[in-house]
């Protein structure tokens, strides 16, 4: 797996960009498990950096509080703050999907967006 081909970086951006046709969303990234950016799509204000680092460290310290609890595979956490949402998304065992939407958007339906647009690229990393 080679996530620093130009090509596979730009596909995997497009897929992001199908988010933001959802409308409430704020923007997202797909982020190595270490915390390294891997493809952005946030808006400029926010430091995508920090944020990968932010939701990466999350998602482990999740994982290691709940490592003694059965079926402890941890799928997604939701974070909602004042203005907007955080939710991250383990695609494989090496990256995560992170995403701002807004406080008030349909989880149900940026859900199924976010498995398909996950499932996509699975699909991309196995070529």
């Amino acid at each position: 797996m080679i996530l620093n081909d130009n090509l596979l970086i730009e596909s995997i951006n497009k897929e992001l960009e199908r988010l933001e046709n959802l409308g409430e969303i704020i923007g997202s990234a797909v982020v190595n498990r270490n915390g390294l950016l891997i493809s952005s799509r946030l808006p400029r204000d926010i430091d995508d950096r920090k944020l990968s680092a932010l939701a990466a460290t999350m998602f482990e310290a999740i994982e290691t509080a709940t490592s003694n609890l059965k079926n402890n595979q941890i799928k997604n956490i939701t974070v909602e703050y004042q203005d907007y949402q955080l939710i991250i998304v383990e695609i494989n065992d090496n990256i995560i999907l992170v995403s701002l939407f807004d406080l008030n958007a349909n989880l149900g339906l940026v859900f199924i967006e976010i498995e398909e647009i996950i499932k996509n690229i699975i699909n991309m990393i196995k070529k």
